[in-house]
């Protein structure tokens, strides 16, 4: 979904982090209708305050886009400095001079802030407590980012995929075509996202094609419905099978997030992001995470 054409003036926005995958879909998107500098990690080093200073300071915009970060979870768990530099003090530096200049700036955070314990949604309001490193890094960028203006935005979002770089459905069905058994944890759950949906929410929430002022505060941004990760893998199976993949299974079993060795760091079980506030703001609600996943595959398996 690409953002519309409109009369409105185009804005002048930096995108951190335009190499990753939403990156490199905000980039695509917003450039054809808007004045883009997309800065990667040779560009602009999160980790490099002196790096974010030459990168920013000569520039003149009025909105950024931060999605760049350090999303290895398991790695964060033992690189605690480095992942609250990348995820925290970066942005941090980047809302202060961004703010200096007048510009607006949105931060791109996870459900990983939350602890997943809820029996229900998690609403913007909900106290945010995480179970890892990566996560209370993810929330101290947040804090810093909204401390540097009240006109900023966080738009958080959960178990996202989407082309240009492999994610969870590509994974799994790489797995299924060399594996004969698989199983994936039946108790977690939450709602995968397509990055091409939160482009074009983000766009809404930004006011690109209205020429509104861009929202503030707290936002969640998925598609809606919710699954387990098997469920998710299943799905992901039967699409590629229907698209004549061959796979060595194509059945998904259940586990538990405890079966998973490889795991350094906690992970919420409930991941599931309450999208009201968006549709309030917006009047739009967010696709069905099936319908999501179809058009995906409609590009990536050829149907």
């Amino acid at each position: 979904m690409a953002t519309k054409t409109t009369s409105s003036s185009p804005s002048a926005i930096v995108i951190v982090g335009a190499a990753g995958r939403l990156g490199a879909a905000l980039l695509s998107s917003y450039s054809k209708n808007h004045h883009v500098t997309g800065l990667k990690r040779a560009e602009l080093d999160l980790a490099d305050p002196e790096s974010i200073r030459r990168a920013l300071e000569p520039l003149e915009y009025d909105r950024l886009i931060l999605p760049g970060a350090m999303t290895a979870v398991d790695y964060c768990e033992d690189h605690q400095d480095e992942a609250f530099a990348v995820n925290g003090e970066g942005p941090q530096l980047i809302a202060e001079i961004s703010a200096a200049k007048g510009a607006h700036v949105t931060y791109i955070s996870t459900d990983f802030v939350f602890d997943g314990l809820s029996d229900g949604s998690y609403t913007e309001a909900a106290i945010a407590e995480p179970l890892s490193v990566y996560g209370a890094s993810k929330l101290k960028g947040e804090e810093y980012v909204l401390a540097a203006s009240d006109r900023n935005l966080v738009a958080r979002v959960s178990w996202l995929y989407g082309s240009g770089k492999t994610a969870f459905p590509e994974w799994i069905i790489g797995q299924a075509s060399k594996q004969d058994q698989l199983a994936l944890p039946e108790e977690k759950i939450g709602s995968p996202t397509y990055t091409e949906d939160v482009v074009e929410y983000l766009a809404l929430l930004l006011g690109l094609d209205s020429g509104d002022p861009p929202a503030s505060g707290i936002f969640h941004l998925s598609n809606t419905g919710q699954c387990t990760w098997q469920e998710w893998g299943q799905f992901c199976l039967d699409a590629a099978a229907a698209a004549g993949q061959s796979l060595k299974t194509r059945q998904i079993g259940g586990n538990r997030l405890k079966d998973i060795p490889a795991f350094v760091a906690r992970r919420p079980v409930n991941s599931v992001l309450d999208t009201q506030k968006f549709t309030r703001h917006t009047g739009v609600t967010p696709r069905p995470w099936q319908d999501a996943m179809r058009e995906h595959f409609a590009k990536t398996l050829g149907r």
